[in-house]
């Protein structure tokens, strides 16, 4: 018996080794076939090229456990370059930066200059960001490295880059069918529909991510993300309504309430209901907290208020806004600067547009916004006749900023203050 044992472990060792020689005479021929193409290959090779990237890629589905996985994928991705198939080529870079992220990226950065154009023009800066961003120390398996691959795919739209990438979610689940965290990857899917505009699609897939899964912690979610498509792409503000509903029946306790609420409140404020998109707002408000999510909920109550005529309650609201996400320059600025707007417009308050932006210069002196808004300050401090404090803020203008074109304008008003 134990002899018989050790001869069915040398025959499926053989076996084994019989394969990764097929494997690898198997690969070793795609290689020599690219090699006989062109450096400027016609129609016809551009057809031959794809034809070899496809069978590179039945390839790597056959031998997913093989070190030269990674010399397939860089092969075929040249190869989709090569026919002009950008789509299939950016979906390929993505697999195989994600899997094998040790690999240098000046080898693959010319590849992705050429794939990225199969990526929406307004996206390609993103998907460009994407795909150089770095890893997480977190993905440790294959799987695991794959579904962060498509993760970044879902992210992105393209006319012909919409079925390579979903072709490649379908591989993923072909391969990993018992991956833990599947639910996860089914929520990209549905992503990767709705940035591409088949919004059903979105839905029934998000609709699987939450009843297919019963251990998921997802439910809520995916619950909620069909109550944004509702709202957002198909204008159904009574289905919307109804979904989030149930989001808020269902899952009371869960993180996606504050998220729901203010969503409610978006669509409320739409339908020029404002009494309850205010009561949303604040209920957003209260669950959020200082997420970054809740900044837009801060935005919309101030809006809200505006649009009600209640001046003072938006100016306040903004400033609000403002203190809360102090830490950040971009948004505290935003808020800020819109208050300004406000008192300057509609309240008829210098005191309070001045009070805006002095707050705004003095909190974020850095801003991107800091020399239009010494420029402001100075032309508000002279409307009030404070020419000393004029003076002093031109000055600030031009000796901290020389290079920026108001200075020119700051110095013209000094000029003229200084005779």
């Amino acid at each position: 018996m134990r002899n018989l044992l050790l001869t069915f472990a040398v025959l499926a060792c053989a076996a084994s080794c019989v394969c990764a020689a097929d494997a690898a005479a198997s690969l070793d021929f795609y290689k020599k076939q690219a090699l006989t193409l062109p450096a400027e290959p016609g129609k016809e090779e551009r057809a031959f090229a794809k034809t070899l990237a496809d069978g590179l890629g039945t390839w790597v589905k056959q031998n997913l456990k093989q070190p030269a996985v990674k010399d397939a994928l860089l092969l075929q991705a040249r190869l989709y370059v090569r026919a002009e198939d950008n789509n299939r080529a950016l979906v390929t870079l993505f697999k195989l930066r994600h899997m094998y992220p040790e690999m240098d990226l000046s080898v693959l950065n010319p590849l992705m200059a050429d794939a990225v154009l199969a990526v929406n023009a307004k996206q390609r800066d993103q998907a460009t960001a994407l795909f150089t961003s770095t890893l997480s120390a977190d993905e440790k398996t294959p799987a695991q490295r794959q579904a962060q691959a498509l993760f970044a795919l879902s992210k992105l739209s393209g006319r012909e880059l919409y079925e390579p990438s979903a072709q490649a979610f379908e591989d993923f689940f072909s391969a990993y069918p018992d991956y833990e965290s599947s639910d996860l990857v089914e929520l990209w899917y549905g992503d990767l529909h709705r940035v591409n505009g088949n919004y059903l699609a979105a839905i029934s897939q998000y609709k699987k991510a939450g009843e297919l899964y019963p251990k998921t912690p997802y439910r809520a979610a995916s619950l909620r993300l069909i109550g944004d498509i509702y709202a957002d792409n198909l204008k159904d503000t009574a289905n919307a309504m109804g979904t989030y509903t149930q989001v808020l029946r269902e899952f009371p306790g869960s993180s996606e309430t504050g998220i729901v609420y203010k969503h409610m409140a978006i669509l409320d404020e739409n339908n020029k209901q404002y009494d309850s998109a205010l009561i949303n707002y604040g209920k957003a408000i209260e669950l959020l907290g200082t997420t970054p999510a809740v900044y837009e909920a801060y935005q919309g109550k101030a809006d809200v208020y505006t649009k009600t005529k209640n001046y003072d309650a938006a100016y306040n609201t903004l400033h609000q806004t403002a203190q809360v996400f102090a830490a950040n320059d971009a948004q505290s600025t935003e808020a800020l600067l819109k208050a300004a707007d406000l008192a300057r417009k509609k309240m008829r308050d210098q005191s309070k547009y001045i009070q805006s932006l002095e707050k705004a210069l003095l909190t974020h002196p850095q801003s991107p916004q800091a020399p239009q808004i010494m420029y402001d300050l100075g032309r508000a401090y002279e409307q009030q006749n404070r020419d000393a404090q004029a003076v002093e803020m031109y000055k600030k203008l031009i000796i901290s900023h020389p290079t920026d074109k108001i200075a020119s304008s700051a110095q013209s008003r000094l000029s003229r203050l200084e005779k």
